[in-house]
């Protein structure tokens, strides 16, 4: 039999099948005591109407399902038992929801983090990796707040046609100004001349790419003050409030001016974008981060508001460790770091603040180095005074490892830490920066788990 005919009769016999589907009766036909049924013909296309099992698109959608369940328990086992986890109060995992949804919102809406520390964080380490993670993610541009006076930074440096007199207010009596109003960072200049300030930021770093706006801030202003930057001028009249300065760059500026006249305190400048994400680094050598509580409040809360701050990162407890060692003094201090806590809280309610507790440190014992015995008792009271004010609490000893673990960031090659055994090395300080961010950006990633 040819091809043709094979395929003429196949064509015939579906045709006559579909013909029989099509006149057959429904209810079958009754032959004696037997009932002959014929599938229909919607019966026959659209297939009995069993249960075959899942489609291929639920199959793949089940798996995804159980990947996402395994992935939400891998999360979930890291907020439990890592050591580089955030403490929480009361284990609520969505207590970083409200400055997550400010960080999707940075390109429209600045994003501001003030990260307040110890010599820990002086030069803009471990800041300036946190600041360069987020920038890179979510925006932004310029190294945040800079003071106007001699300093080292790893992201700008500074000079000044003549020097003003600093004051700060974590220093020794004679540093003092014997007020409360040194500015959001607890430091300021006294000016009563013409000064020039020069400012280079360093172009290595991408974060520091792009700063477009420049704001000065200040207040005590016994006369007019005259300002020019950006090729703008403005004059300030006298008056004792703090005020907010903008001046406007050239995109993509690393390098500027700001002239300034009269008689009054500056406290610094905020040198970033018009979106996206900005970070200050506010070191105070030798401070123990108890010094909020005798700045002027309405100064801190008219910065919190007007540059919109969503985090505080509160870095303190070194410098106290070597000198605190009973449960008396630990209770006192964590009573004190509780107070500073409820103050920021009432004065920028909106912020998510971080207690970033001591690293590693080491004293010598029986001639040779070790931990403070009371170390891990002393990081206990920080713990809980974050805690038990509504505060998260990140731990940097137990991020670097714990008991001994400052002699192993010493002696490693190169070295993460200093002859000292207290303060990381560059190289350390990005290793701690990166862990902070990389734990951070878990809790932001779980919500999409």
């Amino acid at each position: 039999m040819k091809r043709s005919q094979v395929l003429l009769f196949i064509i015939s016999a579906i045709a006559l099948l579909a013909v029989i589907c099509a006149v057959f009766p429904e209810e079958g036909l009754a032959l004696g005591r037997a009932t002959l049924h014929f599938p229909s013909l919607t019966e026959v296309l659209e297939g009995d109407g069993q249960d075959k099992g899942p489609s291929p698109e639920e199959i793949v959608a089940e798996r995804n399902k159980a990947a996402r369940a395994e992935k939400k328990e891998e999360y979930e086992r890291y907020f439990r038992e890592d050591p580089a986890r955030f403490y929480l109060p009361g284990d609520d995992l969505h207590f970083f929801d409200r400055f997550f949804a400010t960080l999707d919102n940075a390109e429209k809406k600045p994003v501001r983090i003030v990260h307040y520390g110890d010599s820990q964080i002086e030069e803009d380490r471990i800041s300036s990796v946190i600041r360069k993670g987020l920038q890179e993610r979510f925006g932004g541009s310029g190294p945040g707040y800079l003071p106007l006076c001699t300093y080292y930074s790893l992201t700008a440096s500074e000079s000044a046609s003549s020097e003003g007199k600093n004051f700060i207010v974590f220093g020794t009596a004679d540093q003092r100004a014997g007020i409360r109003q040194y500015g959001p960072m607890g430091r300021f200049t006294r000016i009563d001349t013409a000064i020039t300030y020069s400012f280079r930021i360093d172009p290595r770093e991408k974060e520091s790419a792009g700063a477009s706006r420049v704001r000065l801030l200040s207040g005590n202003r016994t006369s007019a003050l005259y300002l020019s930057c950006g090729g703008r001028k403005e004059t300030v009249p006298a008056g004792k409030n703090m005020i907010f300065s903008t001046f406007s760059l050239q995109d993509s500026s690393r390098r500027f001016s700001l002239s300034v006249s009269g008689c009054a305190d500056l406290y610094g400048i905020l040198v970033d974008g018009k979106a996206g994400v900005s970070l200050d680094n506010v070191a105070m050598r030798g401070c123990s981060g108890e010094i909020f509580r005798s700045l002027d409040q309405s100064q801190l809360q008219s910065y919190f508001k007007e540059t919109g701050t969503a985090m505080i990162l509160l870095q303190y407890g070194g410098n106290r460790v070597p000198y605190t060692s009973s449960e008396k003094a630990m209770d006192a201090y964590k009573e004190s770091m509780g107070k500073q806590i409820r103050l920021l809280k009432s004065l920028a309610p909106d912020a998510a603040i971080v207690l970033i507790g001591p690293a590693d440190m080491s004293t010598t014992e029986g001639g040779k180095k070790c931990t403070y015995p009371h170390l891990e008792a002393f990081i206990g009271k920080l713990r809980e005074a974050a805690l038990e004010n509504g505060a998260a609490y990140w731990d940097i000893y137990g991020a670097m490892g714990g008991n001994g673990s400052m002699l192993r960031w010493v002696s490693a090659k190169p070295a993460l830490a200093g002859p000292d055994y207290i303060h990381f090395t560059p190289r350390g300080a990005e290793h701690i920066g990166k862990m902070f961010l990389s734990s951070l950006m878990m809790y932001y990633n779980y919500r999409n788990v």
